[in-house]
């Protein structure tokens, strides 16, 4: 129960974090590199992803996940591990960029990244924004969903990929159509087994062995080589 209680008090400090930077933008404003970002920043979304997360949080306990502040879960397979993932793939990302990727569909050139300072907060925004609907909602829901209750308990490992893969299609999905509408299947086949659909997988998997914040540290380390060194200093 001590775990459980813990882990809610992080969760809503991570909302109120959300808010807390809601506001700053409000005094701040920033140019929203892509038009549809402008909606992650309002009140109405933060409330719904607000209460998303919190129905995920419910039932992470019933699919199996381990608290948010799980005391079996190590700092180093909290935070380390995590960190060094999102560090190497955001070094990946780059490498690729700068190897000639920026004629690939998948990649955002760095002109479309916030620019320092205001990409420290923007990105930590993201950052939790996507990782609450990402993997504290989406996953947990939809192994409760289909192997709790409809599969009445059963193959939950199973569910998990199944679950997994789909929801790690989420954010390479826009590119793979414009790939397959610009320049074919095998060109939106290399976005499919790219570094993004990988490393949605891999947070994917971290979050099942150690609880929320893995995930959410993993993104946060690549935003800081990706958006906020590369994009935002460079």
């Amino acid at each position: 129960m001590k775990n459980q209680s813990t882990s809610t008090k992080i969760y809503f400090g991570l909302v109120l974090f959300l808010i807390a930077l809601k506001l700053f933008f409000l005094l701040a404003p920033v140019k929203f590199p892509l038009s549809e970002q402008a909606g992650a920043f309002s009140w109405l979304t933060i409330l719904i992803i607000a209460v998303l997360g919190f129905i995920g949080l419910v039932f992470t306990r019933k699919t199996g996940f381990p608290d948010i502040w799980d005391t079996r879960i190590s700092n180093w397979q909290r935070f380390l591990i995590p960190a060094i993932i999102g560090l190497v793939y955001g070094g990946i990302t780059v490498l690729v960029e700068f190897v000639g990727a920026r004629r690939h569909p998948f990649q955002l050139s760095s002109d479309f990244n916030v620019k320092f300072p205001l990409s420290i907060p923007f990105y930590a925004y993201g950052a939790v924004f996507l990782e609450m609907l990402l993997r504290l909602f989406a996953i947990p829901f939809l192994i409760w969903l289909i192997s709790n209750l409809v599969l009445r308990h059963r193959w939950q490992t199973q569910v998990f990929w199944l679950v997994a893969i789909l929801v790690a299609l989420y954010e390479p999905l826009p590119y793979m159509t414009d790939a397959l509408h610009q320049t074919g299947v095998l060109s939106a086949l290399r976005i499919l087994v790219g570094p993004l659909f990988v490393a949605n997988l891999v947070a994917a998997y971290i979050f099942r062995k150690y609880g929320f914040l893995a995930p959410l540290v993993m993104r946060l380390s690549f935003y800081l080589i990706w958006h906020i060194i590369y994009g935002g200093l460079i």
